[in-house]
């Protein structure tokens, strides 16, 4: 007889279950499919990770960003237990590695993103290792009416019955019952039962402050900032919007840590692993960061946009307080604001006639495709707004669907056109429409005025908090409650840029440097390859872009001032 909570300590140091997770892990143990719905914070991924480390065989683990699984892998390593990863971020010698000792017996958890399986022989390879049970983490990507789709989720029921159907868990935090009969759907889960532990996150202070313009914002931040310590993540819709308020809050003498799209992925890795580090960070982020960050103690979460779901702005609080004790979450609302969403949500729907005429372009160019890049694609199209996003949501479609493959700028190759069935199929008629609804219930959130934790447990089909929930500011004053949690408030402490070390680059984002051949330059990103070191940089005299290899060109920085 399995001793599980013998095996618990072994393997992982707990001295016990939490909540439902002995529950579920015995379900899954005796070869049961389910449903399972906690809170950010309640241990989802114990759910499939002690089993797959007392039984025998794989256990396959879908997540949905590469940061995410290499921060598991890493702490299941620390352990010395028997897990891998394997994604588009390690070279091929590597990732033929740890695929041959997953098929040599050696590994019993394995990590890869959806997109994984449209790579030629990997769902075969996965067949002949004979995989004994598959996770789902974030498994709301399934839906289109989630607040995250993600097209290759849609296709992970097909994963599943090309593997045999082995039993499956579908794990989320923010899941609502529209998106778990899709989950059930998808996934070939009608039968599986549901285990929840609610959505209550009782140590999270919920509050709205109404601001009528910017200046306004920065004001409410720097008060917040000031009346809280600890680790603190600034949301920005905009990476425009991030690195102007990046540029304020430095001329008032802190210092952030940015994390957003436009970084190179030495950037990314370098600004996470400093907050992951630090005790008192400061992070300004796109909705990029945060699925990745596995960090307990995360005090102040600041929305300065309104985000376009309940369900994204509740994952993204929900990163707060990890460890229990009191966190403060703050959506600054604009009413203006709602412009941004609402051209998010017209570049997430494109109408079937601009998604025909990108796919007949693409099919015409032919071998120019792979010379085409992202912005001329644009140009080609959206003659108004360069920074409109259907152009992406049209790729993302295609190489969902297999009908590319590849990447646009660098080896994109056009294989098929897709038939109106699959058109129709990725372009619902009502989807547009949902997604509307969703942000309307959103800024009914912000401006109704009634209990926010009760609002949000509604929205996810829970009826258990009382009409006054204590923990947000329609119900209980916020001095008040700063008053009851005074003994965890520090100062706000600067952000220092690290000594650097062997790991660190010479350079970093926003330094100037006076380069041999080329001039004064500022650096916009700075890459990693292999031992040596790149910068992209914006030359001074004619803003044109370059990319400068450190050790090839003679390069000096300039001190600032200089």
């Amino acid at each position: 007889m399995l001793d599980l909570d013998a095996s618990l300590q072994r393997l992982f140091g707990f001295a016990g279950f939490r909540g439902l997770q002995r529950t579920v892990v015995e379900h899954f143990l005796g070869g049961g499919s389910a449903i399972v719905l906690m809170a950010t914070g309640d241990g989802k991924s114990l759910c499939y990770q002690l089993p797959a480390l007392v039984r025998d065989g794989l256990t396959l683990v879908v997540s949905p960003l590469i940061a995410l699984m290499d921060d598991q892998i890493e702490a299941l390593r620390r352990r010395g237990l028997p897990a891998t990863c394997i994604h588009s971020l390690l070279d091929r010698e590597e990732r033929e590695r740890r695929l041959a000792s997953c098929q040599q017996g050696h590994i019993r958890l394995l990590y890869v993103t959806p997109e994984r399986f449209r790579v030629p022989g990997f769902l075969a390879a996965m067949r002949a290792c004979s995989v004994q049970a598959l996770a789902i983490d974030e498994a709301h990507c399934v839906s289109q009416w989630g607040h995250d789709f993600r097209p290759d989720y849609a296709k992970l029921g097909e994963v599943r019955t090309a593997l045999g159907n082995p039993p499956c868990l579908a794990l989320s935090a923010t899941a609502t019952p529209d998106v778990q009969a899709d989950i059930r759907e998808v996934l070939g889960l009608a039968e599986a039962p549901l285990f929840h532990t609610g959505i209550a996150r009782d140590n999270l202070f919920l509050s709205v402050h109404a601001c009528e313009q910017d200046e306004t914002k920065t004001a409410r931040l720097h008060h917040v900032l000031d009346h809280s310590g600890g680790p603190a993540i600034v949301y920005c819709a905009l990476i425009r919007d991030l690195l102007r308020l990046e540029g304020e809050l430095q001329r008032r003498g802190l210092h952030p840590l940015v994390y957003h799209g436009d970084l190179s992925a030495h950037e990314r890795r370098t600004q996470q692993r400093r907050f992951q580090d630090s005790r008192d960070g400061l992070m300004l982020a796109t909705n990029a960061f945060g699925m990745g960050v596995d960090k307990a103690d995360i005090r102040t979460i600041v929305h300065w946009q309104i985000p376009r779901t309940l369900e994204a702005y509740y994952q993204e609080v929900g990163r707060a307080g990890r460890d229990g004790a009191p966190a403060f979450c703050e959506l600054l609302y604009r009413s203006d604001d709602l412009a941004i969403q609402r051209d998010f949500t017209e570049w997430a729907n494109p109408d079937a006639a601009f998604v025909r005429q990108v796919i007949t372009h693409l099919a015409h160019l032919g071998e120019r495709l792979h010379a085409v890049d992202l912005e001329t694609l644009r140009a080609t199209f959206l003659t108004k707004n360069r920074h409109d996003g259907r152009v992406e949501t049209v790729l993302r479609l295609l190489r969902s669907a297999g009908c590319t493959t590849g990447d646009i700028g660098r080896d994109l190759t056009f294989l098929r056109r897709p038939d109106d069935a699959e058109l129709a199929a990725w372009l619902p008629a009502d989807k547009r429409q949902r997604d509307l609804l969703g942000l309307l219930r959103m800024v009914r959130y912000a401006t109704e005025g009634a209990c926010r934790k009760r609002t949000i447990h509604e929205h996810f089909g829970f009826d258990d908090l009382p009409d006054h929930c204590g923990g947000c500011d329609v119900c209980l004053p916020l001095d008040q409650w700063r008053l009851g949690h005074a003994s965890t408030a520090l100062p706000l402490r600067r952000i220092e840029a690290p000594a650097a070390d062997g790991s660190e680059a010479p350079l970093q984002r926003g330094a100037w440097i006076e380069v041999q051949g080329v001039g004064l330059c500022c650096v916009q990103r700075v890459h990693r390859r292999g031992k040596h070191w790149a910068v992209d940089v914006e030359r001074a005299s004619d803003l044109s872009s370059h990319r400068i290899d450190l050790h090839r060109r003679r390069w000096r920085a300039l001190e600032p001032g200089t």
